[in-house]
């Protein structure tokens, strides 16, 4: 079902308003905290004009899996061309895979991605300023760094536009609580 929400842009809200399925249901099917019944899995399905069974099945994994070059979700704005290659639960958090290409003489300064967020970056060409703000450090083509991104931290490339690879790393959220 989250993989249907998602792939349709819909918050957990817009489902519920759409389907008439109460939003704390959906909350607790989505994370397997509960069986819904079957009037639930019905209401689900035709929301997404898609059968029950389909709600059940696991979709099969390919055993490779490919994001081709200018695959993935858009995220450029003003400062930078960029890309989310990868969003996936792990473990205890879940993960982002960004390519970026940040333009030079176009500072960014980011907000906070949320308690315990780190970002790894790693540079494919030019030279960039990054890290938590009074932290910044200067990388070059070939270099690695990760911080903090749990508070404001600034992206700046320096004399040419500099490309970064970003995986973004978060702890995940408290269990949701009635």
């Amino acid at each position: 079902m989250k993989r249907l929400r998602e792939t349709h842009g819909l918050s957990l809200s817009q489902l519920s308003e759409r389907s008439g399925v109460a939003k704390a249901t959906l909350f607790k099917v989505e994370r397997g905290r509960t069986n819904p019944t079957l009037d639930t899995m019905i209401a689900i399905a035709e929301t997404f004009d898609v059968s029950v069974p389909s709600l059940l099945a696991t979709p099969p994994r390919a055993e490779v899996e490919i994001v081709r070059a200018g695959g993935g979700q858009d995220i450029s704005d003003q400062s930078t061309d960029g890309r989310v290659l990868r969003s996936q639960t792990i473990g205890a958090g879940s993960l982002e895979i960004h390519v970026q290409t940040f333009r030079a003489n176009s500072p960014e300064t980011s907000t906070s991605h949320g308690a315990g967020a780190r970002e790894h970056v790693f540079v494919r060409s030019g030279s960039i300023r990054v890290g938590p703000v009074g932290h910044e450090e200067i990388l070059e083509g070939g270099d690695y760094a990760t911080y903090p991104a749990d508070r404001l931290h600034r992206w700046e490339a320096l004399g040419a536009d500099a490309s970064v690879w970003i995986v973004h790393t978060f702890p995940r959220a408290a269990a949701f609580t009635e």
